[in-house]
């Protein structure tokens, strides 16, 4: 799962990379016998003296008290800050053990990843598939203002890991911005899912398998084969791989799905330093261990499919496979982790990745060989749930309920709670067993949420093309 950045203990996802990334870069490193020399630039005392007098001068006459050691992780963080590289990042070793501990299994919590971006938490990636955070709506870039209305300013991402983890069941509230626009959202913590392989049979389509990758972890390739060796015998003779909201974690196992797709001496990716190419991967036996997927294919991509999903999305659409949906995120880079003293390490950009033609997808994506994009509702932010809104409330929330609710169809539109909102409310509070005020409570706001995010599910434009290309 990758745009990988400092992630949460209690998100799972984007620091996968992290803990074995270092398995990545062997696993290229042998099978092209390559041998790239790290080269480590030495600094002069004299180039360090500033930085060594700062840290005197704070030390022996800052008029408050100061942690040393503080002091020094901040001088390491800024560092890694200062190279403008959003996946570069400074780590404690509570952070990467609390990760290190939770790869494994599943976990409490919404969902989503985390890092600091001008010193605020920022959701980095699409939230977890089927999560509490998708379900709610929150989305990548998003700023957490405050948890439980307490300011997230100047807090660790520990203490706001701290704050937002927490028991199934229970509730977290998050003041969110968005671009321009605050908007604040109760979320239920719950059971957090980590499958990353799910296959089934379409229901009207028998014949054809659909196979949903949310990520790569360590055994992701292996789970893919069964699937799709699970489905043949169920009586698939065609394949749907959605790889929409994948964020990609290790770039071996999509490298090893993709070779399933390729004929054996295809090149499935390009691995290249600031000097050129170092390292280039081609489809053969030893990495698919000799399967090989020639059935019908369709791939599905959004703008949240990233890193290891654009790896694959880009080696298959190089064998002309159809690729359906929108232009992926654009994140064309690899990190290492490296300790630094003996409780530290640090998060480093080290390689770019190219396609099998040699281009760098970074800040650019993948563009879909046919282009589907989603219903404009999709992408409405979540209702505010500050206060109960009500007939004769007006304003840009009004305007997202309003669209809400017409997408859910009811008779609503504009920015005013008039009484066609009011109607539509009554009768979705009716309908849910929810008492009927006609004004959007908490409740009533969740519920609405839930519709909405069942109907994007639902209406699915790209699924239902690539059923077309296979029919």
């Amino acid at each position: 799962m990758q745009k990988k950045t400092v992630s949460l203990s209690f998100y799972l996802v984007s620091l996968f990379c992290t803990i074995v990334i270092t398995a990545v870069i062997v696993f290229f490193l042998e099978k092209t016998q390559f041998t790239h020399q790290e080269s480590v630039i030495k600094v002069t005392r004299s180039e360090l003296d500033e930085v060594q007098d700062l840290y005197d001068l704070i030390s022996t006459n800052y008029v408050g008290n100061v942690d040393e050691d503080e002091l020094i992780k901040g001088a390491l963080s800024g560092m890694t800050e200062a190279l403008g590289d959003p996946y570069s990042e400074f780590l404690s070793a509570k952070e990467t053990k609390e990760l290190d501990d939770e790869v494994a299994g599943t976990f409490e919590g919404i969902g989503a990843n985390l890092q600091l971006k001008d010193r605020m938490p920022t959701i980095d990636q699409v939230p977890i598939k089927d999560s509490p955070a998708e379900k709610a709506g929150l989305k990548s870039g998003d700023v957490i203002l405050e948890v439980d209305g307490t300011t997230t300013q100047d807090q660790s991402l520990d203490a706001i890991a701290s704050s937002i983890r927490g028991k199934k069941g229970t509730e977290v509230h998050l003041m969110i911005q968005r671009s321009s626009e605050k908007f604040s959202v109760s979320i239920k913590r719950d059971i957090v899912p980590n499958e990353t392989v799910k296959g089934q049979l379409d229901v009207d389509n028998p014949t054809i398998g659909v196979i949903q990758l949310a990520n790569f972890r360590e055994t992701t390739a292996l789970e893919f084969r069964n699937s799709i060796e699970a489905l043949r015998k169920e009586g698939a003779l065609s394949f749907v791989v959605d790889i929409r909201q994948n964020s990609g974690s290790l770039l071996n196992e999509a490298e090893r799905i993709a070779s399933y797709f390729l004929d054996n001496g295809d090149t499935i990716v390009q691995f290249a330093d600031d000097k050129g190419v170092v390292a280039v991967e081609e489809a053969t036996e030893e990495i698919d261990d000799g399967f090989k997927v020639n059935e019908p294919v369709v791939f599905l991509v959004d703008q949240e499919t990233t890193a290891g999903g654009e790896l694959l999305a880009a080696a298959v659409k190089s064998k002309d496979i159809p690729v359906i949906g929108t232009r992926t995120f654009g994140k064309g880079t690899v990190q290492n982790v490296q300790p630094i003293g003996e409780e530290s390490y640090v998060q480093l950009t080290i390689l770019k990745w190219l396609t099998p033609d040699g281009e760098w997808i970074n800040n650019k994506g993948v563009t879909p060989t046919i282009e589907v994009g989603e219903p404009g509702y999709a992408n409405l932010p979540p209702l505010s749930r500050q206060s109960n809104w009500r007939i004769g409330d007006q304003g840009e929330v009004i305007t997202n309920l309003n669209a809400m609710l017409s997408a859910l169809d009811y008779d609503t539109e504009g920015d005013q709670f008039d009484d066609r909102t009011r109607q539509a409310v009554l009768q979705i509070q009716t309908e849910n067993n929810l008492p009927a005020t006609g004004a959007v409570d908490v409740k009533t706001s969740q519920v609405i949420q839930e519709k909405l995010f069942q109907l994007v599910k639902s209406n699915d434009a790209a699924y239902k093309r690539a059923i077309e290309e296979l029919s």
